[in-house]
């Protein structure tokens, strides 16, 4: 067996951010420890690396162990890559943390409700149908320790963690040859720098258009639930317009859910049934003309006697063994380069007539061998994400997915599943934004009160969707599920509802600014817009590390959902800063809202009509309404650009990168507060005014003493200046 050991020069480059740092030494006799120590503790315990034959039969390597290359060395100075290579099938490793710490990661559903990893044990593939929600299915060999590091394991080959045992973590998988890396923060208790890293040698996500942020709204099934004049699927998509248009409820696409197509489930012969479809070339560019982005179902699944079928079975493109009706349909194996080029030279055919973006569903219900999941998951991912990128350009489409694994991230955005339209699945559902976060699939959404309705209920309840609208506002993704007898302005809803999801649409419109921004930010860090307490605020860890129903929505906004029946809950205010309601101040001028300091938990009240969410004192919110997508109704409408400030005599700097997708350029605002004097410098829009065909490219929001006061922001670049008699902080 080969042991590489850190020599001290190396150690001390490898951990120049900890005193007294020292690397493993090799004992005489038990398992061969990965141990970094800082001050005389271990602050890295990987107490053992394993190998075995069988998943179940895994032992410690030790300095005797025979056919065995394990190797360990710093690729940067907080990064170390760990190399395995034996004759056994399975290799893994195992990692202890002290009585206090935690673990998180690993799969975006959120066992038991938590947003830690406690008592869990599950092997690295979708999870299917469960409390909450059926098939969260974002996964990713990716774990992050209060103890303050995190581990990456670099495969797709099938494996499985373990977090039964109290403050271990266990994982391994069906490879004789692995790498994983030990990442440490750059600064001790940066979670953040951990994601970085993490996510820089796995993969990003990539900057999506305006458009993929929505509202997006779509039907289960477009080709029932006809109202009025409507007779076929397409008619149907223009009244859920006609509907938005009249209550002028924003939106920015629609998608094609099965089904759509002919054949057997309505999939496999790369077409739009001509009985519900009639024209789709022209009902797609119809639906441009309105505003709307299009997208299409697809899936890895062969359904029987369709042209995918087919050709599939004439070619031994399937996987064997699958019933092709018990499973409606088997996978093909894209790792047959043929299979791979038919599959995706078929699905031109949607982009030809213009549709810009897939739901990806699929490929973890038995259509393949499970081991097999990971590996082509990711291939169909990449494949569609080809079929995008040739059609219209990099960012220029969007295509999500309730399957997605690790580097998949760069390829497709997330959905989390089949949400249960009940309170839990909410709940459910706010908990797994923030796992899928932790992994770095920032680009998710969930369905706007939940897709597992029960049939002649009024299911959601009215007020399960209003609370659900107001979360998906604050989520960066809002898409709503509308027809089969669940729409918001046919009955059994009231018109408060659609007052309510016009509130909420139309308010997530008006972030998109700010939205885009942090977004660009994670194609960048890896950090995402929605974030567990503990990644804004690790210095309250012991505070905030089982908080999993309320988060920080970039770095600003403090966001709790209503996750249960009522019109209360607790709320946890983080950090030594102050927080107001934005939701009261940016509908209500008249009154100051109440201002809650940092370090407490208290019990805040909220109507349907309102959530609870709070702005930081000192904060710098962009809002605005950039892209006109449907709103049709108003022939006057420009585009505009708001800057919400929220000066405080407590936070004397404070700034914003602004980034303007119009221009690919990153803009720093930033607020200034000597004394009563604010001062408010505007870096540059960068001939913005030129792009949207407007002489003002917008106004400053400036919250003083419970009023709004607007100031012009200076073309080109400059700064204004204002008088701030008394704070609302106070």
């Amino acid at each position: 067996m080969k042991l590489r050991i850190l020599n001290s020069a190396a150690i001390a480059a490898f951990l120049s951010l900890f005193n007294s740092a020292t690397a493993t030494t090799i004992p005489a006799t038990g398992p061969v420890p990965i141990r970094i120590t800082s001050g005389g503790e271990a602050f890295v315990n990987n107490n053992a690396v394993l190998i075995g034959n069988t998943n179940t039969t895994l032992t410690p390597i030790t300095a005797s162990t025979k056919g065995v290359t394990l190797t360990w060395q710093p690729l940067k100075h907080h990064v170390i890559k760990v190399e395995v290579s034996s004759n056994y099938s399975f290799t893994g490793a195992q990692f202890t943390v002290p009585s206090s710490d935690k673990f998180f990661g690993v799969w975006e559903y959120p066992f038991h409700g938590q947003l830690d990893n406690t008592n869990v044990s599950l092997q690295l593939l979708g999870v299917g149908n469960d409390e909450g929600i059926n098939w969260s299915n974002a996964r990713a060999p990716f774990f992050i320790s209060t103890a303050g590091y995190g581990v990456y394991v670099d495969t797709l080959e099938m494996g499985a963690f373990d977090f039964t045992t109290p403050n271990m973590a266990t994982f391994n998988f069906n490879t004789s040859s692995l790498t994983y890396y030990i990442i440490l923060p750059e600064k001790e208790g940066s979670f953040k720098s951990v994601i970085r890293e993490y996510t820089e040698l796995s993969a990003r996500i990539e900057m999506p258009p305006d458009s993929a942020y929505g509202p997006n709204f779509w039907s289960d099934d477009f080709t029932q639930d006809f109202h009025g004049n409507v007779s076929n699927a397409q008619e149907n998509y223009f009244d859920v317009i006609n509907h938005l248009a009249e209550n002028q409820i924003r939106a920015t696409s629609m998608f094609a859910d099965r089904p759509y197509g002919t054949g057997n489930s309505s999939f496999g012969n790369f077409d739009f049934n001509p009985k519900f479809y009639p024209t789709p070339a022209k009902f797609i560019s119809d639906l441009a003309s309105a505003g709307f982005d299009f997208q299409v179902w697809v899936a890895n699944r062969a359904f029987l006697y369709t042209e995918l079928f087919n050709a599939s079975v004439a070619n031994g493109w399937l996987f064997p063994g699958i019933d092709p009706v018990q499973f409606q349909g088997p996978a093909l194996n894209l790792s047959i380069p043929a299979a791979y080029d038919y599959f995706k030279s078929h699905l031109k055919y949607f982009t030809d007539l213009g549709v810009k973006g897939f739901k990806i569903d699929r490929g973890e219900e038995s259509e393949m061998p499970f081991y097999e999941q990971n590996i082509q998951m990711t291939l169909f991912e990449k494949l569609c994400h080809e079929v995008m990128i040739e059609a219209w350009g990099l960012g220029n489409y969007y295509s999500f997915a309730r399957s997605a694994v690790d580097r998949a991230r760069s390829l497709t955005g997330i959905w989390n599943g089949d949400s249960h339209a009940n309170f839990t699945g909410l709940q459910y559902s706010v908990t797994s934004g923030l796992r899928a976060g932790i992994l770095g699939f920032s680009m998710w959404g969930s369905d706007t009160g939940g897709y597992i309705r029960v049939a002649n209920q009024t299911v959601p309840t009215e007020e399960l969707w209003a609370r659900w609208m107001w979360f998906s506002a604050f989520s960066p993704v809002f898409e709503v599920m509308v027809g089969t007898g669940h729409t918001p302005w046919y009955a059994p809803y009231t018109s408060s509802l659609v007052e309510i999801l016009k509130t909420t649409a139309n308010l997530h419109v008006s972030l998109v600014p700010y939205i885009r921004s942090y977004t660009y930010q994670a194609t960048k860090t890896g950090i995402p817009v929605m974030r567990a307490l503990w990644l804004e605020y690790p210095d309250e860890l012991d505070a905030v590390k089982d908080i999993g129903d309320q988060y920080i929505f970039g770095s600003e906004f403090l966001v709790a959902p209503m996750v249960t029946t009522g019109n209360s809950r607790e709320v946890y205010f983080p950090g030594s800063t102050k927080w107001i309601n934005y939701i009261s101040l940016t509908s209500n001028t008249t009154s100051i809202p109440q201002v809650y300091a940092g370090g407490q938990t208290t019990n805040v009240t909220a109507s349907v009509e309102e959530m609870p969410v709070y702005v930081k004192e000192g904060a710098i919110i962009p809002t605005g309404d950039l892209h006109q997508n449907n709103a049709k109704w108003d022939a006057n409408w420009k585009p505009y650009l708001n800057f919400e400030v929220f000066p405080s005599f407590d936070v004397e700097c404070s700034s914003f990168s602004y980034y303007s997708r119009e221009t690919n350029k990153t803009v720093e605002i930033e607020m200034k507060v000597d004394g009563g004097n604010v001062t408010i410098t505007n870096g540059g829009f960068g001939g913005l005014d030129k792009v949207w065909n407007v002489t003002s490219i917008g106004e400053y929001w400036v919250y003083v003493a419970g009023t709004i006061q607007r100031v012009a922001i200076p073309e080109g670049g400059g700064a204004v200046s204002m008088r701030m008699e008394s704070s609302a902080w106070e």
